[in-house]
């Protein structure tokens, strides 16, 4: 079977997607992945063939997350994101798709779930498509995710009229076949309505190959350590880690800042001996050594800390971030610092509750049990494999 992978130029849309194809590729398929041309060396790093296709936003105006507003409730109104992700990126990667399908021939189409091109492209080619869930909403239907998902589906309706595709008005046209989330079901909460066709599967983390653990994370003094990171994108969003080393710089523990590959750390100053600013860390590795997580809540991020039981403090900037602050707070793995609220006072007061509320550790620890218990990547692949019409074409 050859599997074609689709995504969004970012790493929190990259790394749910190395474990589903490198347990394909364990069982003898091909695949390949499409991303823009600006980040196909992040994926081929991982090994994996990469086309050049979709929109170069990381290289346009859309290239700062951060200035993007937490998504509204459903309303009248479009969004940043829905319109970067509906309206703005799956016109070309339909088009490019559509001509690297002519030599690669795919039998399944495999795609983020904000990255909508894929399905389009799939269905105009008359293919199965499966969708891994990158964002917090996680396993729920459209119809009850934080978006405005009315004006989602009159987008991809205009896309789908182009391509001589019938209207899909209630949107069931991107989780048709077979939605994949890596986490419990218990992360979208009691009596949630689920999307069609959702499998929830054991959530892998993944490490840039190469990486190690740096050699000075085994002479830190013994107290607690805490990591602090925006993410790949958020880590230039004002005033934040600013506040993260004001409140937590004079704490009795290890401070370790994830500051970015892009900024210059003399802009921070001078810190105390307990902090270390760094411009990028191997985050999952890293996090089962640490006791706090300080984080902007990025999906992916959050699962990595629960997957290894680490509890979080939660300042949301923007997109689903709110919602994934949202969640951690009801299962008790973490506590919130909201936009209005983050000043260091209020970072310093979280983490120490984290940090000496035994609760929020148990909880974590509850929450990685029962991410340990889903079914692997390789159960994906059969689920994949039993797809009508998979592995037709090849």
């Amino acid at each position: 079977m050859r599997v074609l992978f689709t995504l969004q130029p970012a790493a929190g849309h990259l790394h749910p997607l190395v474990p589903l194809a490198e347990a394909l590729i364990r069982v003898g398929h091909s695949v390949a992945f499409c991303a823009a041309s600006s980040f196909r060396l992040e994926v081929e790093a991982f090994g994996f063939p990469c086309f050049a296709a979709g929109r170069d936003w990381l290289m346009g105006n859309h290239s700062t997350w951060a200035q993007f507003p937490p998504l509204p409730p459903p309303g009248p109104g479009l969004p940043t994101a829905v319109a970067l992700f509906a309206e703005h990126t799956p016109e070309p990667m339909v088009a490019d798709l559509l001509d690297i399908a002519r030599d690669w021939v795919p039998d399944l189409v495999i795609r983020d779930s904000l990255e909508f091109g894929g399905c389009l492209a799939a269905e105009r080619l008359h293919l199965p498509h499966a969708s891994v869930a990158v964002n917090a909403y996680g396993a729920l239907a459209p119809s009850r995710q934080p978006l405005d998902w009315r004006r989602v589906a009159e987008l991809l309706d205009h896309h789908r009229a182009a391509l001589d595709l019938p209207p899909d008005p209630d949107l069931r046209m991107p989780y048709r076949h077979l939605h994949l989330c890596f986490a419990p079901p218990r992360w979208d909460g009691p009596g949630a309505c689920l999307a069609a066709n959702a499998r929830f599967l054991r959530h892998v983390s993944t490490v840039r190959p190469g990486s190690t653990l740096p050699a000075w994370i085994d002479e830190l003094p013994d107290r607690p350590t805490v990591l602090a990171s925006l993410g790949t994108v958020f880590s230039a969003t004002p005033g934040i880690l600013e506040a993260i080393l004001a409140g937590l710089g004079e704490e009795p523990v290890n401070l370790i800042v994830s500051i970015g590959r892009d900024q210059d750390p003399t802009r921070f100053g001078r810190q105390p001996s307990n902090v270390r600013l760094e411009p990028s860390v191997p985050q999952p590795l890293l996090l089962t050594r640490c006791d706090a997580f300080v984080t902007h809540g990025g999906f992916n991020s959050v699962k990595e800390a629960l997957s290894v039981g680490v509890p979080m403090v939660v300042l949301p900037i923007a997109g689903d971030q709110p919602y994934t602050a949202a969640r951690c707070a009801e299962l008790g793995v973490g506590r919130v610092v909201g936009a209005n609220d983050r000043t260091p006072a209020a970072i310093r007061e979280a983490v120490r509750r984290v940090l000496h509320d035994p609760s929020y550790r148990t909880n974590a620890r509850r929450f990685r049990d029962e991410m340990a218990t889903l079914p692997g990547s390789d159960h994906a692949v059969a689920l994949l494999e039993q797809l009508p019409n998979a592995g037709s074409a090849g």
